[in-house]
């Protein structure tokens, strides 16, 4: 289904502040009706509105406090709730803030298709603060394992990507068969074979084999865009947002720190301090970093199929 079609703004009619406050007002009703929310949640005292690619988000103010609210085509609903499911594993080790889920539903109206909603705590956010503490609070959250082996109890997706997690035993079985394979594969789909692909994979097998870390709770996609800082004066603090979580190799969510312009040095230095690198760290970086750029590849293309080529060369 074309997303675009149910929320675009303009197709929607919420394309101003004015005619987005019955939807928003029905959302915020539908939560209190279902107990997610306080009564008071319905009182909307104001907000702004934002349109993130085929995704309408909202940060409102409301007698109950402050929420963040997505809103998306129903059948985006299983998105949201895998979304739900990743932050509160995440908030459920006590060592690292993210923003906590509130409400999760679908709301029908007559002037627009059925759609699904996701309500978050809003957290004000800045770019920089502690970043010595968030080194420190990952390090700790990826002390958070299962003995299930590799995997997760549901599906879920990096971007628009979805994440085959069935549980599998053997780490280099899954990170071949259920993230770089799965990529090389829908990019061929597309017509698009990528040079080197079959040597840098079996490359990637070699370097992988044997290797059997602990299978730690994972953010999934631990980019600079997916971390912000309260900026309160007396008491900044880390907060994650976005993940596309599951249990795998804590390093996967370090390769990707570094793929894209590294986190602050701090950072680094926080992680060490609870967990020192391990052998070889260094040789399967590009391996993870390769399941990202295959990623972006697939869902933007342009200069990330040659960046990912180029990539597999050097593996």
């Amino acid at each position: 289904m074309n997303h675009a079609f149910a929320l675009d703004e303009r197709a929607s009619g919420y394309h101003d502040d004015h005619t987005a406050q019955p939807l928003l007002r029905d959302v915020l009703a539908d939560a209190v009706n279902n107990r997610l929310l306080f009564p008071s949640a319905t009182d909307l005292r104001g907000f702004s509105r934002h349109q993130h690619k085929n995704q309408l988000q909202f940060s409102v103010q409301t007698a109950a406090g402050a929420f963040f609210i997505k809103c998306q085509d129903l059948e985006y609903l299983p998105h949201f709730a895998a979304e739900q499911e990743c932050l509160l594993r995440m908030l459920a080790t006590q060592t690292m803030a993210a923003c906590a889920p509130l409400a999760l539903g679908s709301l029908k109206r007559a002037d627009m298709q059925p759609m699904s909603y996701l309500i978050l705590q809003h957290i004000p956010l800045a770019v920089h603060g502690d970043w010595f503490s968030a080194g420190q609070q990952l390090a700790q959250m990826h002390h958070h394992t299962t003995d299930k082996g590799y995997g997760f109890e549901r599906m879920t997706w990096c971007g628009e990507t979805a994440q085959d997690n069935r549980w599998n035993a053997n780490w280099c079985d899954f990170f071949i068969g259920q993230r770089l394979q799965p990529l090389l594969t829908q990019l061929l789909d597309r017509g698009i074979r990528l040079a080197h692909s079959n040597r840098a994979l079996q490359r990637a097998k070699e370097i992988l084999d044997n290797h059997q870390p602990e299978a730690a709770l994972l953010h999934g996609d631990l980019w600079s865009g997916n971390i912000g800082f309260n900026p309160d004066k007396h008491l900044s603090y880390p907060v994650l947002f976005d993940p596309a979580s599951y249990y795998g190799d804590a390093e996967t969510d370090l390769a990707m720190t570094e793929l894209f312009g590294r986190f602050p040095k701090k950072f680094y230095d926080g992680y060490e301090s609870v967990n020192s690198s391990a052998d070889n760290r260094e040789q399967r970086k590009p391996v993870y970093q390769l399941y990202h750029l295959l990623n972006h590849a697939l869902l933007f293309g342009g200069s990330y199929i040659p960046q990912a080529e180029s990539l597999m060369a050097k593996l």
